[in-house]
C-alpha cells in the first residue's frame, strides 16, 4: 500500500452527504484509492443505524482505533475547552450535558466491548494530550 494518507471527516457536511448517499459506494472508492486511507467521525454508540455506518467500515478491512484512557483528563480538558468556547452559562452548561450524556452513552452501549477496537490513550502521565508524533507512532504499531 501506498505511503499517501488521504482523510475523510464524516464530521464534515459534504463529505458526510457523500457517504450517507451510497457508503456502499463511498467505502468501495475510499478502498480502491490504494493509499492510506484514515476515517474520524463521532457517532451515537446507542444507535444502531450510527453504529451499522460504522461498522460498513469494519466490515470492509478498516482498523478501528478508539481513543481511550484517563477519562478525567478528558473531562478536565473538555471542560476548559468549553468554557473558553461558551457565549454564555446555558450554552456551557449544555456542551457539559452532552459530554456525560456522551459518556454514559459508551459506557451503557457496551461499544468498546462489543467492537474490541485497538484503545490507544491519547493521554500522557501528566494528564496532558501526547504529542501527534507519538501518538502515531503508536497507531503504526497497533
Amino acid at each position: 500500500m501506498s505511503s499517501v494518507l488521504w482523510h475523510y471527516d464524516l464530521e464534515e457536511q459534504e463529505t458526510l452527504n457523500r457517504f450517507e448517499g451510497n457508503p456502499a459506494q463511498f467505502i468501495a472508492d475510499a478502498v480502491a484509492q490504494n493509499k492510506n486511507v484514515v476515517v474520524t467521525c463521532g457517532f451515537a454508540p446507542d444507535n444502531e443505524p450510527s453504529v451499522a455506518a460504522v461498522l460498513r467500515f469494519r466490515d470492509a478491512g478498516f482498523k478501528w482505533i478508539w481513543f481511550d484512557g484517563n477519562r478525567g483528563a478528558a473531562l478536565k480538558m473538555f471542560e476548559a475547552r468549553t468554557k473558553s468556547k461558551s457565549r454564555s452559562d446555558a450554552e456551557y452548561y449544555r456542551r457539559m450535558h452532552e459530554f456525560y450524556l456522551q459518556m454514559y452513552r459508551i459506557e451503557n452501549s457496551k461499544v468498546v466491548e462489543r467492537f474490541q477496537p485497538t484503545i490507544i490513550n491519547p493521554f500522557d502521565g501528566n494528564w496532558k494530550f501526547k504529542l501527534a508524533d507519538r501518538l502515531l507512532d503508536e497507531i503504526k504499531r497497533a
